[in-house]
């Protein structure tokens, strides 16, 4: 069976908020202009499911907008998030970064956009990636975080109900068809191997990730590769580790090991 937290949705909302507390937010005050806190920046997130990554940000005092594709999510999010909603400090709503209105009700609207573990699930990132840019005002930082592709566990095959497969790395990494068919044949239900495809189609490599930032328009501001993921602190109890200097010099072994990383990037 998967994990715990995969069908916890309470336990799972629960890992997004002590991640973003621990590690999301801490990376982007660091790199916030001089004189400026989280309180009173405008935010949006793409992909915002519940809203667990904005939560440490609506305690702040940030103004924060979430939207996501699944509206059950957006429901329940609205229900475990009434606080935040009453005072004024997080809005959630259902829709789609490719629909046109959005761009008219929020060109140039925010200071920090988010979109942490989301870019590896949409088909045409490259749009995606213009359209967000284009909400941010003229000093706006973009925040992505993502898990590389060719990491051990890229191809989110820890949702795995078998019990070697769910812990087996690097094995997303075949053509999709023997990788599907090798899905099917531990007996992954019909949900998860297409769901694993769908992975496997949309993936994000560090070298088109690059690539998008500049046809976005954008540019880094600040990186950091982690050899350890910090969720996994709470998925795994694994300490996070940041990637070591040298690994990051050898780009294809980086690649490999490099288990997530955090860009934040502005206009250029």
């Amino acid at each position: 069976m998967p994990y715990d937290f995969h069908s916890d949705s309470k336990a799972y909302l629960d890992l997004l908020i002590r991640n973003s507390e621990k590690s999301i937010v801490p990376f982007i005050e660091q790199h916030l202009p001089k004189g400026k806190t989280i309180r009173g920046l405008r935010i949006l997130e793409l992909g915002c499911g519940e809203g667990g990554n904005l939560k440490p940000f609506a305690e702040r005092g940030a103004l924060c907008t979430g939207f996501d594709l699944n509206g059950d999510k957006i429901v329940k999010g609205r229900e475990l998030m009434a606080p935040h909603i009453a005072d004024g400090t997080l809005e959630l709503f259902h829709d789609n970064i490719f629909n046109e209105a959005l761009s008219t009700r929020f060109q140039g609207q925010f200071d920090l956009i988010i979109l942490k573990d989301v870019i590896e699930h949409i088909p045409d990132k490259a749009q995606a990636m213009r359209n967000m840019s284009t909400f941010l005002n003229e000093d706006g930082l973009f925040f992505v975080g993502w898990p590389p592709w060719a990491m051990p566990f890229g191809g989110h095959q820890q949702i795995c109900h078998s019990g070697l497969l769910k812990k087996l790395p690097w094995f997303h990494l075949l053509p999709k068809r023997p990788y599907v068919a090798l899905l099917k044949a531990f007996g992954e239900p019909e949900e998860v191997w297409k769901e694993l495809a769908e992975v496997h189609d949309y993936k994000v490599p560090l070298g088109l990730m690059h690539r998008l930032i500049r046809e976005a328009g954008l540019k880094k501001e600040a990186e950091v590769y982690y050899l350890i993921n910090p969720i996994y602190e709470d998925k795994f109890g694994f300490k996070t580790r940041l990637q070591f200097g040298w690994v990051n010099a050898l780009p294809g072994l980086r690649d490999l090991l490099t288990t997530s990383v955090y860009y934040l990037l502005k206009k250029a």
